[in-house]
């Protein structure tokens, strides 16, 4: 098998970090693929920053406005040549085998139409993780018969673009233009059709930076009820009832760290919102310490207790039990 590779990386405002996610690219141990940057219409210096790399990899559009996350995404994709599309975020690092794991991933089964990964979060050293998703002892095939938790394994993965890769021809649908789904709407639709791969490693950091989740406006509709309304439009036939139960029980109305973050950039309204429907979704959260201990934390700690609460726990307690997770591993 001899697919082309197309690397596609949409890029906004991204002066700061988009040199270090480029060199992580072009570093690839893989050599033959084509590196695709979008501009969705920065107002910094992210031009100059691309335009210093001078490899005939790289070919670079300007959207003449900013279009939004998801489609640019899609303007990624339609300029995208390659039949694998591997997607990053323009402040994340991929580790030198990404492209390769993606690829052998792919090589196991023409039926296979995404592959996911593991990946942890770091602040400013790629080195040092504060927080990691699931683990994966093996390689995972996922199908949409198969185990219902790992079809939420895979969804789940799909919360952050970077390191997702896609056979093109298999992608029925755009990228979504709403906040969290955007990858994931595209994903669950692939799931009906075409199996999934889950890498054991993690081949792509995600930087914890200034992004579209810690802007008050993202939270205007809960994301809960985004990924509600996204998995009823998705799976809505009779066959799919109890995987539908499922992801609202197990992955849904489960998520109850995403509290701390709409307590941190969201609005109170926004907050109780989302406790109210974490009990609305599934009424037994009410027997669930956990439940209450996020609910009731969120709600008495003040904003400018909780946030730097929440950076010194992921830079000095979190990050002390991550040091064996490594880039690549």
């Amino acid at each position: 098998m001899n697919e082309k590779i197309s690397i596609c990386l949409p890029a906004y405002n991204a002066e700061a970090t988009i040199s270090e996610t480029i060199k992580s690219l072009l570093a690839q141990s893989v050599k033959d693929f084509e590196l695709v940057i979008v501009d969705n219409s920065s107002t910094d210096n992210t031009i100059d920053r691309i335009n210093s790399f001078n490899d005939p990899r790289i070919r670079l559009y300007r959207n003449k406005e900013n279009l939004g996350c998801g489609k640019n995404l899609n303007v990624c994709r339609k300029h995208a040549t390659g039949d694998i599309l591997f997607f990053m975020s323009a402040d994340d690092i991929a580790c030198p085998d990404a492209l390769k794991k993606v690829i052998l991933a792919f090589n196991l089964s023409n039926d296979i139409g995404l592959v996911a990964r593991p990946y942890y979060w770091f602040i400013s050293d790629p080195a040092k993780p504060v927080r990691i998703t699931k683990q994966f002892k093996r390689l995972e095939i996922v199908s949409i018969d198969g185990p219902q938790d790992k079809i939420a394994d895979v969804l789940t993965l799909s919360g952050q673009i970077s390191g997702m890769a896609f056979r093109k021809k298999d992608m029925r649908i755009d990228f979504r233009q709403e906040p969290f789904i955007e990858t994931a709407a595209l994903v669950a639709d692939m799931l009906k059709q075409y199996k999934a791969a889950i890498l054991k490693e993690n081949i792509i950091a995600v930087r914890i930076s200034d992004n579209g989740s810690m802007k008050p406006f993202v939270y205007q509709i809960s994301p809960m009820m985004r990924w509600y309304k996204l998995v009823n439009e998705t799976f809505f036939e009779d066959r799919f009832k109890g995987l539908k139960t499922y992801l609202v029980n197990h992955f849904i109305a489960n998520n109850f760290i995403g509290l701390v973050q709409i307590k941190n950039f969201g609005t109170f309204g926004q907050l109780l919102r989302e406790i109210y429907l974490l009990v609305k979704m599934k009424w037994l959260n009410i027997f669930n310490p956990l439940f209450w201990f996020y609910s009731l934390g969120t709600i008495l700690t003040p904003r400018f207790i909780l946030r730097p609460l929440v950076e010194n726990y992921k830079n000095n307690v979190s990050s002390s039990f991550l040091k064996k997770i490594k880039l690549g591993e």
